[in-house]
This record gives C-alpha cells, structure tokens and sequence, in this order.
C-alpha cells in the first residue's frame, strides 16, 4: 500500500490542489446561496472513495469517526476562539438550555414521528436517529451567517448553542446506540450525562486559564509559535477531557472560549486568523472522509432518498419550531426572533459523524447491512437538510424583519501583530450616506476624544487627517479607539441605527 501511494503522489497532491482551490474560491457563491461549501466534498469523497483503497486506510467506519472527531474539535476551537463573551453575556442560560433539553425534545419528536410513519422501528431505534439529528452544526452556522447582519439576539444565540450542543448529542447517541444493541436504560446514566457535561465545562475552563498565565509569562516573540501552542491545547484539552470520561468536545469550546477573552493573550490577530484558516480545512476534510465512507449503490434507492428527504422536512418545518420556539419564548425571545433561531438549525456533518457510533458498534454483518441503509437516510438527510434552511436564510430573515441592511466592507484592513495586547483596537470604518459625519469636517464631527482618526482612503488616495477633512459617503476611514467606544463609533458612522 506504501508503494502504490508513493506511486500515485503526484496524482494526489494534483487533486488535493484542486480541491482546496475549488474550496477557496467557492467560498464567496456558497455564502451567497446559503450553502456551505464543503458540502460539495461529500460528492468529491463518494467518487474518490468508490475507485480507490481510501475506505481501507481508513480503517472501516471507527477511523472515519476518529477523523471527524478531531476536525470537529478544531471547529469548535474557532467557535470558541471567535465567541465574544461581552455579547454572549445575556443568552448563556438560553443557549444552554437549546443545547441540552433541545437536542432531547428535538431527538424525542422526530423519534416520535419516525415512529409513527414506520411502527416496525423500534423507540430505541428511532431514538437513536432522532439524537443523531437533533444537533446544529457549528461549521455550517459560522459559514452561512459570516456575511449576514441580523436583528435582536439571533446570531448570537444560534452560534452558541451550535458550539455547545454537539456533546449532547454524542452522549444522547451513545446512550441509544447501547440501549438498541441490547442494553437497557440505567437510571445511573444521568449521572454520568450530566458528569460529562459540568465535568467537560470545567476542564474547557481549568486548561484555557492555565494556558492563559503560562502564555502571559511566555517569552517567545514569534507569533509563528503561538498558533502551534493553541492547537496543542485543543488536542490536549480534547484527550484529558475524554481520558477522564467526559466531553471532549466542550472541553475544546471552553478552551478556546476562555482563551479567546483574555485581555492577555499575545498576537491575538494571528491566532484567531490561523484558527479559521484551520477550521476552514477540518470542515473540508471532514465531508470530504465521510463522502468516502458512504456506498453510492444505497442512494439509488428511491426510498432511501425519499425518507432523508422527508425526515430532513419533519425537521425544519415540525421538529426544531416545535421544541425551540416555546423553549426561547420562557426566556422572553420575541416570536420573530424564537422562528429565526428554529428555522437557523443547520444541519452538517455532525450527524453523520454521529452515525458512526452504531456503525461502529454492530457486532454482525447483518447489523451493519441495516445501518448502512440507516446511514444512507442520515446522509440525504443532511444534504437536503443544509440546502432548504441554508439557501432560505435571507429571504425568511427579511420575511421576520430581523435582516439589516449589509454594511459595505472596507477594502483595505489594518493589521498589528503585537505581544502586548493593547487598550485600543485599530480598525476601518466606512462612512454610510446620511450618517452622523456624512459631509462633516473633522473639526466639527465631534467624536470622542479618546477616537483618533490615522487616515482616509478614499478612491485609491490616502488622505491626511486634519482638522479641515471633510468625509464622504463611502471613506474608510483608519481610527484607533478603545473597546468601550466601538458601538458609540459605530454609530457615528452609521453602521448602526441610534
């Protein structure tokens, strides 16, 4: 096998090529039809996969899982890395609750339903496959919502519950996936849910405060170490969470979250530019191995397509509305904003991840064989799945009048790679028509003291600042400010309505 792969390198690194180039130049229709990119290597794994001895080095479905677990906790890394806390302050108790007792109703009405439409399942089954679907996928979130500007506190809630309900539904599988294969619900299993929830939660916390001094302390000047030394803590975070039994998953978000919003941690920027770079690749290698692991023979099963199909509808219209509208209405969500986040629940490669833990339990090659018709549902289900939600974000967002109007990205950024966090943030704005120094002078804009404008591009002049500079419509204007005054600046230059 080492022979033919050394044979067929050059053929391998042309495809990879191909691929990642495909997959960063995609990226920009994908966002704009609602469809995550990495989507399509699923189609590129499936025909792969069937040609070649890939399957086999991959060691069946148990190197698969192994595989998308690992690009999973890079994703949730970024998740965590990227999450402000200062807007998540107020939807922690939300965002948890979606996370937990959501993942179980979503679970229990699809197993109710599949139930329904087909008695011969049995409820553990159907439990089992209501739990693998039951979770977001955070990829696909960050991905679809990267370029959207959002009313109220759906963005925020949407992206923290798809970073913590993954270990949820990993426990809520492995549970089921027992209990199907002959064992029988223990009382003592709550526990141990819950012990791998706080457990995981707690470890995500110690070793991204540990790391958090140990980084303050540290006295390499290199910013091409750090990105090295935060991945070595999501691997670690991952392997001592999982050696004591608990989420290894959460304990990877907690990581990075408590890492992410330190004051101290050194070459911010880089890291967290790396990290998505990172995320970006896992995603890809992720649907790309478990396009491998799918038999093309089982999709052309008209009720295969038909149930992935249906279930995936059950899902977006009755399932996720049903559970999470009431659930975010306790907590005093407007109506336009709880059918934001039920209609948001993006479906990715989680679940068929998920589906490994009974692939890999079957014990017969008969059980297998009824799996793999199980996990050929799953995978149209996920397909349809990110394509009908995805694709409708925009137009149901405007449909609720939670869509704002997009803010024009400045062409240019600013970019300081500094150790020493600073207390002022560098960054480019664009003064929008009719805003608050639309046609103003700088001398009479009247912006805070404390704000000092660098220079304005206009066109593809810098100008210097003085106290006769006059903004238009459309300047990017390099201003230095501390955090505090961003949303004060923002609304200055009209990003946001007063």
């Amino acid at each position: 096998m080492l022979h033919t792969a050394t044979h067929n390198l050059p053929l391998i690194l042309i495809i990879c090529g191909l691929m990642l180039a495909v997959a960063a130049l995609g990226t920009k229709v994908a966002t704009r039809i609602g469809i995550p990119t990495a989507l399509g290597f699923i189609g590129v794994g499936m025909l792969i996969g069937g040609q070649t001895e890939i399957r086999t080095a991959l060691q069946g479905y148990e190197g698969a899982y192994s595989i998308g677990n690992i690009s999973l906790a890079l994703i949730l890394f970024f998740g965590g890395l990227s999450t402000e806390v200062r807007k998540v302050r107020g939807i922690w108790l939300p965002s948890i609750t979606l996370a937990t007792v959501g993942v179980l109703g979503v679970a229990g009405v699809t197993a109710c339903i599949i139930h329904l439409l087909v008695p011969s399942v049995p409820w553990s089954v159907a439990m089992m496959m209501g739990a693998i679907l039951g979770s977001t996928d955070a990829a696909s979130v960050l991905q679809i919502l990267a370029r959207e500007r959002l009313g109220g506190r759906v963005r925020e809630i949407v992206e923290l519950e798809s970073g913590l309900n993954d270990p949820m539904a990993f426990i809520l599988v492995a549970t089921f996936t027992s209990i199907a294969t002959g064992g029988s619900f223990d009382v003592a299993t709550i526990p141990t849910i819950i012990w791998q929830m706080c457990a995981g939660a707690l470890i995500g916390g110690a070793i991204g405060w540990l790391s958090d001094l140990a980084l303050g302390a540290f006295e390499e000047d290199s910013p091409e170490i750090y990105p090295v030394i935060t991945i070595a803590l999501a691997l670690l975070a991952y392997g001592v969470a999982e050696s004591l039994h608990s989420s290894g998953l959460l304990a990877v978000f907690m990581t990075a979250l408590t890492l992410g919003n330190s004051a101290d941690l050194p070459f911010r920027s880089t890291i967290v530019r790396f990290h998505a770079s990172l995320a970006y690749l896992a995603q890809i290698v992720m649907f790309f191995v478990l396009g491998v692991m799918v038999v093309p023979e089982t999709l052309l099963d008209i009720h295969v397509i038909a149930s992935g199909t249906l279930i995936a509808l059950i899902l977006a219209f009755i399932a996720r509305p049903v559970v999470v509208a009431p659930l975010l209405l306790l907590f005093r969500f407007s109506i336009r904003e709880s059918i934001a986040v039920s209609w948001l629940g993006l479906r990715g490669a989680v679940p068929i991840i998920l589906m490994m833990i009974p692939m890999s339990a079957a014990h017969s090659d008969v059980g297998r064989q009824q799996l793999s018709r199980a996990f050929s549902v799953v995978f149209v289900c996920v397909v349809v799945g990110s394509i009908i939600p995805g694709s409708t974000v925009r137009w149901m967002m405007r449909f609720l009048r939670l869509r704002l109007t997009p803010i024009p990205r400045p062409s240019a950024t600013i970019d300081m790679v500094t150790k020493t966090p600073l207390d002022t943030r560098m960054m480019i704005m664009v003064v929008q028509p009719a805003s608050l120094i639309d046609g103003k002078y700088l001398s009479e804009a009247k912006l805070p003291g404390e704000i000092t404008i660098a220079l304005v591009i206009r066109g593809a002049r810098t100008l210097r600042v003085r106290g006769d500079t006059r903004f238009e419509a459309g300047d990017e204007v390099a201003l230095s400010l501390p955090e505090r005054l961003i949303p004060i600046a923002q609304v200055m230059f009209g990003e946001v309505q007063e």
